[in-house]
């Protein structure tokens, strides 16, 4: 039970008993919110009146109207562009307070806050600057607020950034960004990691929706089409607070566009190709609003052949393959807004296991149609069926709901998701087939005072998770369970205070989370298959059990606005996380990971005290941003490499470390000098080193501890002629440098140290435009990634440590022994907006 008491967050522990009556009256009371919600717009609409907000974009220095600028209201996921006058006009609108945020290429985004009970008209006058980050909105915080007043360190990705750069997972498309990194195992699966702990650790959401599917593996790459990705927010430190257990290292909020101005229809067609991969893309978008019903609908398909780099050639087993459809319902009215969404996403990928022969030619697992080696055409098929491969299906349906009442918001979310996974070894019959699926929810309450500049949120939060193992295969496939049947309830309560003192922002709060598993018992004939505990004869592969962890979080920050446009971020936070499934109960060989895992039923939930410093500058010429840390984790859980075998593979014992220390700085800096518009330099760092105390020079730091990474682009953009048919046109040069990293977990070869390299991009980006009506038809950008053509590794490739000869596993003692990364490929990308408004050049 869950209560506030003045100032205090004051908690009632439950006993075993209670917990469990508890849960499911809380269940029967989710269902009395949802009724309740059902008729809050009703008892809301006679409150409230429909609100409308317009004005005017102008140049601040020519005073000329601004066309195609956005204007959005992020809270609302509502925008509209100007007209050829610079005029907006949003319309149905609840009453409340919003940051209103307006943005356009070459010019500095602006935001401010409006009173929509108060405010019908609000003009813009925007200076001219190349970079676009100066000050934007941030919704991942909870309370809304901006990323240069935001208390922890933020990073934004934007639809521009996305759109220019090339990515073929939406991992790829923010993993440049500070104190942000990937890891891999080929093409198609990558996983993120902030400051330097990924898996669990990184809580990955798409328009709210949590992303539990199988993200304890690094094997499951995030199963989000990264076509339905309009923008995305990175928190870099412990959001525990605000989203509980799996946020201990951060959160990743991917968004999708916003939805349309009333009485437009918009949309876009896209089409993408890669020369290394043959990557083949293609996306339609379309959504539209009549007097505030909205809907959107994107329908994407990618597929891509086996990668080549400069070392290998081809490389085997790194084909696939995705389709995915998302449709969104809703309603925005005066009292708020009622969403319902439903995707569908189906992958089919390849997984590198770095067989070869004597020679180091890769080789199939088996002989197929009695061929021994893959030929030019296996390689170059985009069926990504014919080597070990995995079956991904997610389903997800989420109903997102913000009722306005009084001086505050009621938020309701709740959803269903169902994660397929299918691990195919050799043939079409999965050896390991799991269905997971999940119930999550939010509720909770915002308000904010009209003249206070406080704001509080409160509510609860938490995911209800069932697992099932699917049947065995037929003979003569071995099933392969890795973990048991279960089922997972996590809850928790929190309340956040934030206070404007003008220039100075305090924020802080508590809360207090429980997770509760339950696993079944599961014993296993000779063949495998699963049998009643207790059969004569059988073998237990898990007991049952009945873990329960509780923990508190909590942070306290503030932010202050210094004169001459600087500014510092302090931050201290307390965060908790509950061992994952994976880490306490597996027992069998991870296919995807070439290794066999062994959990650790005993296992203490994690504690973290994490210290964030930051100091930034947004000036005319410059902007920067310096972000230090420090992150102290109790009873910190990893993977340990043991000198055992079994079936061909090396075996993992999870353990706890007493504590983990990580310690780090990343940052940026771009410059874009006010008296030549034409030119950006924009340079990143990250430097990250970790620490296991009282532990031998082998084992004492944390594995998979990203190496030291630079980049930096200069882009040079061309003037727009007054009648030109082309807009926006850039060109740009950069650079990735990532240093050797040495400081590695090299017991037993856990980890092999890593080279260091350069990698050298180049880019260039236009729009096409009907010069009589100022409209996009189409834009076209092209890029080359690794133009010099460099064989590499990166740090975080886990496909570098999968050898095998003649189909006997070896271990990789050094990094050139196994797969690198993609050489150079070249990019072709090109989109046609359409639609009755908003698809002018922006």
């Amino acid at each position: 039970m869950l209560s506030l008491t003045g100032d205090a967050l004051t908690i009632i522990l439950f006993s075993d008993n209670d917990f469990m009556k508890t849960k499911m009256r809380f269940i029967k009371l989710f269902y009395i919110l949802i009724l309740l919600l059902c008729y809050l717009p009703v008892a809301a609409k006679t409150v409230t009146e429909t609100r409308q907000i317009t004005g005017k974009i102008t140049d601040k220095i020519t005073g000329l109207p601004i066309a195609g600028a956005t204007v959005s209201i992020p809270d609302l996921k509502i925008g509209t562009s100007t007209d050829a006058n610079g005029i907006y006009i949003l319309k149905q609108l609840a009453r409340g307070e919003y940051l209103l945020q307006v943005t356009m290429i070459g010019y500095g985004s602006v935001t401010r806050l409006v009173d929509l009970a108060n405010t019908y008209s609000v003009d813009f006058k925007l200076s001219a600057s190349n970079y676009e980050l100066a000050d934007v909105v941030v919704t991942a915080l909870v309370n809304t607020t901006t990323k240069q007043r935001a208390t922890i360190p933020i990073a934004v990705v934007t639809h521009n950034m996305i759109l220019q750069g090339v990515s073929n997972t939406v991992i790829d498309a923010i993993a440049s960004q500070p104190g942000v990194n990937e890891t891999t195992e080929g093409a198609g699966t990558t996983k993120p990691q902030i400051n330097g702990l990924g898996f669990d650790r990184v809580l990955t959401l798409m328009d709210g929706v949590p992303q539990e599917d199988f993200q304890w593996g690094d094997d499951h790459g995030i199963l989000i089409d990264p076509y339905s990705v309009y923008d995305a927010e990175i928190i870099r430190g412990p959001a525990s607070l605000q989203y509980g257990a799996s946020a201990e290292a951060g959160v990743i909020s991917f968004k999708s566009e916003p939805l349309p101005e009333n009485g437009t229809v918009l949309g876009s067609v896209l089409t993408e190709y890669h020369t290394n991969n043959g990557y083949l893309g293609t996306s339609v978008h379309v959504a539209g609003n009549h007097n505030g019903f909205v809907w959107g609908l994107t329908a994407s398909g990618e597929e891509a052949h086996s990668y080549s780099d400069p070392k290998d050639g081809y490389v085997w087993g790194t084909a696939w393959n995705q389709t995915n459809a998302r449709l969104t319902l809703g309603l925005n009215k005066s009292w708020g807004y009622s969403r319902l969404t439903l995707s569908a996403l189906h992958r089919r990928i390849e997984v590198p296991d770095g067989n070869r022969d004597s020679t180091g030619r890769f080789i199939f697992d088996t002989p197929i149609n009695g061929k021994v080696y893959p030929t030019r055409s296996d390689f170059l098929s985009y069926s990504a069926d014919i080597a070990s491969d995995k079956i991904l299906d997610e389903y997800q349906a989420w109903w997102q709901n913000s009722i306005n009442v009084g001086k505050g918001r009621i938020g309701l979310d709740v959803g269903f998701t169902q994660s397929v996974h299918h691990d195919i070894d050799t043939g079409t019959v999965g050896s390991g087939n799991l269905l997971v699926n999940d119930i999550p929810y939010s509720l909770k309450y915002q308000t904010a005072g009209d003249s206070s500049g406080l704001k509080l949120t409160t509510g609860i939060n938490g995911i209800y998770e069932f697992q099932h193992n699917g049947a065995a295969p037929p003979a003569p496939y071995v099933p392969d369970y890795e973990i048991p049947n279960y089922t997972n309830f996590e809850i928790g309560g929190y309340a956040i205070l934030e206070k404007n003192f003008g220039d100075l922002t305090l924020s802080g709060g508590l809360r207090f989370d429980r997770t509760d598993f339950v696993g079944d018992p599961m014993s296993l004939n000779d063949a495998g298959n699963i049998v009643p505990p207790g059969t004569p004869g059988s073998t237990v592969q898990f007991s049952g059990f009945n873990n329960k962890y509780t923990g508190p979080s909590g942070s306290i920050g503030a932010s202050y606005q210094l004169p001459g446009n600087n500014y510092v971020k302090l931050n201290f936070s307390k965060s908790y996380r509950a061992p994952a499934i994976n880490e306490l109960t597996s027992n069998g060989l991870n296919i995807g990971s070439n290794a066999v895992q062994l959990g650790n039923i005993n296992l203490k939930a994690e504690q973290g005290y994490q210290f964030d410093l930051a100091y930034g500058y947004n000036g005319d010429d410059v902007s920067l941003e310096a972000d230090g840390f420090y992150n102290h984790i109790s009873n910190f859980i990893f993977a340990d490499r043991t000198d055992s075998v079994s079936q061909g593979y090396p075996v993992y014992q999870f353990v706890s470390s007493n504590v983990a220390i990580l310690t780090g700085v990343s940052g940026y800096l771009n410059i874009h000098p006010s008296v030549a518009r034409w030119l950006e330099i924009d340079n990143g760092f990250t430097y990250i080193y970790s620490y296991l105390p009282n532990s031998s020079d082998s084992t004492n730091h944390i594995p998979w501890t990203p190496a030291p990474h630079l980049t930096s682009e200069v882009k040079l953009r061309l003037n727009d002629g007054r009648n030109s048919i082309l807009k926006g046109t850039y060109f740009k040069f950069g650079l990735q440098h990532d240093w050797a990293q040495n400081d590695i977990y090299s017991a037993l070869y856990t980890e092999v140290p890593s080279a260091a390299y350069t990698l050298f991009n180049a880019g260039v980006g236009t729009s096409f435009v009907n010069t009589k009506t100022g409209r996009t038809v189409c834009s076209l950008y092209i890029n080359c990634t690794n133009l010099t053509n460099v064989a590499y590794a990166d740090h975080l490739n886990l496909a570098q440590y999968f050898l095998a000869y003649n189909g006997q596993g070896v271990t990789v003692t050094r990094q050139s022994q196994g797969v690198y990364n993609m050489g150079r490929s070249v990019s072709f990308k090109l989109v046609f907006p359409f639609g009755n408004g908003g698809n002018k050049n922006n």
